[in-house]
């Protein structure tokens, strides 16, 4: 007798990391930041996304399942930049 679990699987929460624009870092601490924290990211790509923050105001940066992005957005938050994080 086979019996049926009335269980659903849940859902991973996925986050999204956006970097925002502040008047107290520099360009150097925040492309350094992002080429120590953020996955696969270079020089250039952090050169770009910190441009991109500067003129736009912000800048999506990471979309990422949690834990990874809670931890990624503890260590940026820890770095001192100023980032959000939403739920998508």
């Amino acid at each position: 007798m086979t019996s049926k679990s009335n269980t659903r699987l849940k859902r991973r929460k996925k986050f999204k990391i956006h970097l925002l624009d502040d008047e107290f870092n520099s360009f150097e601490h925040v492309i350094a930041v992002l080429t120590t924290l953020l996955p696969s990211c270079n020089s250039i790509r952090a050169e770009s996304i910190a441009m991109i923050t500067h003129n736009a105001g912000q800048c999506h940066i990471y979309s990422g399942f949690a834990p990874e992005a809670l931890v990624l957005y503890a260590n940026l938050k820890k770095a001192g930049l100023t980032v959000s994080l939403d739920r998508s």
